[in-house]
């Protein structure tokens, strides 16, 4: 399906596009007659570019610097421009995670100087001129924060430079300082975001990720597989996981589970031994540590819901 957005763009000293400001996004763009109702009249592109030239109204617009994309979300990315809005479109919610192409992503973004006044490339960098300008450079990378592109409703985000742009954030969603959230992420409404939400993860509603956790994602050595944690789920601070939890399931402070790690199952009185993704997307267990022989456990959590503060959660 195509994609298309007018958009401000930003050029370095070869007039090479390298970042570009979304204006809007549609599907399609589509050629309709005049329609009718009541006293309203709504025009095509045909139409309004017939007017703009019968009038001469077309003279007293100025076009500077804006363009027309369009991108295919099942298409390999083909520039920095492209990739950009396909961030973006996962970032307003068009896409879930994982649903767009974003492969050689990594091969087609430049690596750009972020600043308060904008950005550019390196080269670009070395001949301003420094002395009247106001300038922090607030990052070197490839993908810029969530907020140079869209600033999502209702919620609060401690440090803006912990979200890259491809990070879709619900209503309520809460970023404390030491959490940070890649690109191509989804987290759900009323989260407390504490630790690192890594690309490729989904995290449903009413879940806390605790202070210093970790979530495996899909790129440094974690392939393909793909991790989820379910709604009202808590991961304790310094745990993490490696593999998908299900909804209202608690892992212990300290513990990191990667998928082949061997769990010792508490069912019908007895302990089995099972490995970590055996256990993915199962509701309502309680991943800990013994620690009288050291072995990790899993039993059935009991209580409906996760207490949380309520007033630091509120956004």
């Amino acid at each position: 399906m195509l994609y298309h957005s007018l958009a401000f763009y930003k050029t370095n000293i070869k007039k090479e596009i390298i970042y570009c400001n979304f204006l809007n996004v549609i599907k399609k763009i589509y050629f309709l007659k005049i329609k009718k109702k009541k006293y309203k009249k709504m025009l095509n592109i045909k139409q309004i570019i017939y007017f703009l030239i019968t009038f001469k109204i077309w003279k007293k617009i100025e076009f500077k610097n804006i363009i027309l994309i369009t991108t295919i979300y099942k298409n390999n990315i083909i520039s920095n421009i492209d990739a950009f809005l396909k961030l973006y479109l996962i970032s307003i919610g068009k896409f879930y995670c994982n649903f767009v192409n974003l492969n050689n992503i990594f091969e087609k973004l430049k690596n750009l100087i972020w600043t308060n006044i904008g950005c550019y490339f390196l080269e670009d960098f070395k001949i301003l001129d420094l002395n009247n300008v106001n300038i922090i450079i607030e990052s070197i990378d490839k993908i810029p924060y969530l907020s140079k592109f869209y600033l999502p409703n209702n919620v609060r985000i401690s440090n803006t430079n912990r979200v890259r742009l491809g990070a879709f954030l619900s209503k309520g969603t809460t970023v404390m300082s030491e959490g940070y959230i890649n690109f191509n992420t989804f987290i759900g409404k009323n989260c407390m975001i504490e630790g690192r939400v890594s690309s490729g993860v989904y995290v449903s509603n009413n879940t806390d990720i605790g202070g210093s956790s970790s979530i495996m994602g899909t790129l440094s050595g974690g392939g393909k597989n793909i991790i989820s944690i379910g709604s009202n789920s808590l991961l304790g601070a310094n745990s993490g996981i490696g593999f998908s939890i299900g909804d209202n399931c608690i892992v212990e402070a300290g513990l990191y589970i990667t998928s082949g790690v061997k769990i010792f199952l508490f069912l019908k009185n007895n302990f089995i031994i099972i490995k970590a993704k055996k256990l993915s997307f199962i509701n309502n267990l309680i991943f800990y540590r013994n620690s009288i022989n050291g072995r990790i456990e899993c039993c059935k959590n009991f209580i409906k819901s996760i207490n949380i503060n309520k007033i630091l959660h509120k956004n």
